[in-house]
């Protein structure tokens, strides 16, 4: 039968707030690309359908114009979690077991289905119906709960539940605060199962995302990955390298249409690939440490350093030095200053000097807000996570494991605390609220800087998030 193609969320996208404010989970970056564009490479389909939450169909469709969004599916189709990274011929192995009517599944979710008009009518239907405005309106709910519980408290928040949840319990008990639950499908998608009699298949090695850190820890191997894929190697033929250049093994290195590579700069491929996009700028004595990428129309600025496990999105300015960290796609860090094991996401403006740490004093794992609480990582070196619109002034500090939210505006040396909540304006702890239409104003004039129309779907997700953060106590 022909199939088309579905990505879509899942309720797991409150685990990765506050990045997933403004974008749906499957469009976050890692890599060369991002989950989305991962899970579509190479697959043979039209144009893909999206599933995602209710207040993000605006814009999503404003970036994918020809794609249809939260729209019921009429014919056979495959869906894919987007939450799904999948490394070598893993994908290929998954969707060769996940037959016509099959259901591929791991614990309480569903790693991909493959299903007949009928039952992709019900499943997509039950799908947009998980992340409906009362979805949303269920979310902030609990994390207001939980923000406060931990307020009062003033330590982490247990689980207040049994670890043996009924049977079909789990999503809806586990998306915010109860990581103790068993995993279990939903009644809906086993009732689902049942009706249209469809195959089941458990997927438990299948890798499905939970948490934000697991795209810096494995973003080096995706970057090899993405390479591997790559069909060509070396120097395209409008591309330019300086005398006095240093380029690596060609075999390992990929210089875009029309990128330029200026004397004393290297590209150093030693441990692993190095992915230059097309129109990209490195300027003199940069020096780039695979595995590393750097997207289209980026510029490198003189002597900065961007060492393994490093991804730049498209349209970025970088300095300083970066180690382990994914910049998504806008964003600037121009000047010096480290930042690390980290996250950031796109319109972001990093002021000269801003730093962070990633590494305790003790070498311990790093706690880190998630989800509304403080929660382990288990991670030994972990920075900061960024979300989008969001601007630090220069000699700004930030402490191992820091999330800062959406559109804030952070200024001076005096180190924040370790949650930032979006719309945050002040310094140090001395924090008040960013007024909405001044916010509004701001990103209009970034945008429009680099010829990116804020449209009317911009501001309303503004005005969505800003509504999110008040119902959810500023828990986000």
């Amino acid at each position: 039968m022909s199939t088309h193609t579905c990505i879509f969320e899942d309720k797991k996208h409150s685990n990765f707030l506050p990045l997933s404010l403004a974008r749906p989970v499957f469009d976050l970056r890692i890599g060369c690309g991002t989950l989305r564009s991962r899970l579509l490479d190479g697959l043979s389909a039209s144009e893909p359908a999206l599933i995602c939450r209710e207040y993000l169909t605006g814009l999503t469709r404003v970036a994918s114009p020809r794609t249809p969004v939260n729209e019921t599916s009429a014919t056979a189709t495959l869906f894919l979690n987007g939450r799904w990274l999948a490394l070598g011929d893993e994908r290929e192995r998954v969707l060769a077991a996940v037959g016509e009517n099959t259901i591929a599944v791991k614990g309480g979710y569903i790693v991909a289905a493959r299903l007949s008009s009928a039952a992709s009518r019900d499943l997509s239907t039950y799908l947009i119906g998980r992340l409906s405005a009362s979805a949303i309106d269920q979310m902030c709910a609990a994390l207001r709960e939980v923000g406060a519980g931990a307020a009062g408290a003033g330590k982490k928040k247990s689980p207040a539940r049994s670890s043996n949840a009924p049977a079909g319990g789990h999503e809806d008990e586990h998306s915010i605060g109860h990581d103790g639950l068993e995993e279990k499908l939903p009644a809906q998608v086993e009732e689902m199962i049942e009706r249209h009699g469809l195959r089941r298949v458990v997927m438990n090695d299948a890798r499905l995302l939970s948490f934000p850190w697991q795209l810096i820890e494995f973003n080096s191997d995706v970057i090899a990955d993405d390479f591997a894929r790559m069909p060509f190697r070396g120097q395209s033929d409008d591309s330019v390298v300086y005398a006095g250049a240093h380029v690596g093994d060609a075999n390992r290195i990929v210089l875009g249409e029309k990128s330029v590579i200026r004397a004393g700069a290297v590209l150093d491929a030693t441990d692993g690939p190095v992915v230059i996009g097309d129109h990209v700028v490195i300027m003199p004595n940069a020096t780039l440490v695979g595995p590393c990428y750097v997207g289209s129309g980026s510029i490198v600025n003189a002597a900065a350093r961007l060492l393994a496990g490093t991804s730049i999105g498209a349209v970025c300015k970088i300095g300083g030095e970066v180690s382990e960290t994914i910049f998504a796609a806008y964003s600037n860090k121009q000047h010096d200053g480290f930042i690390g094991n980290s996250y950031v996401g796109e319109w972001v403006n990093l002021g000269a000097a801003t730093n962070n740490s990633d590494l305790k004093n003790n070498y311990s794992a790093v706690r880190t807000w998630c989800a509304g609480s403080e929660r382990e990582t288990g991670r030994q070196f972990l920075g900061m996570l960024v979300g989008d619109h969001t601007k630090t002034g220069i000699n700004a500090l930030f402490n191992t494991g820091t999330v800062v939210g959406f559109n804030c505006n952070l200024y001076s040396s005096e180190m924040p605390a370790k949650f930032v909540p979006s719309f945050s304006w002040g310094r140090g702890l001395d924090l008040t609220r960013y007024d909405l239409e001044r916010a509004i104003q701001t990103a209009a004039i970034v945008m429009e800087r680099r010829d990116v129309r804020f449209t009317p779907a911009h501001r309303a997700l503004f005005q969505s998030i800003f509504d999110i953060g008040e119902r959810a106590g500023w828990n986000v």
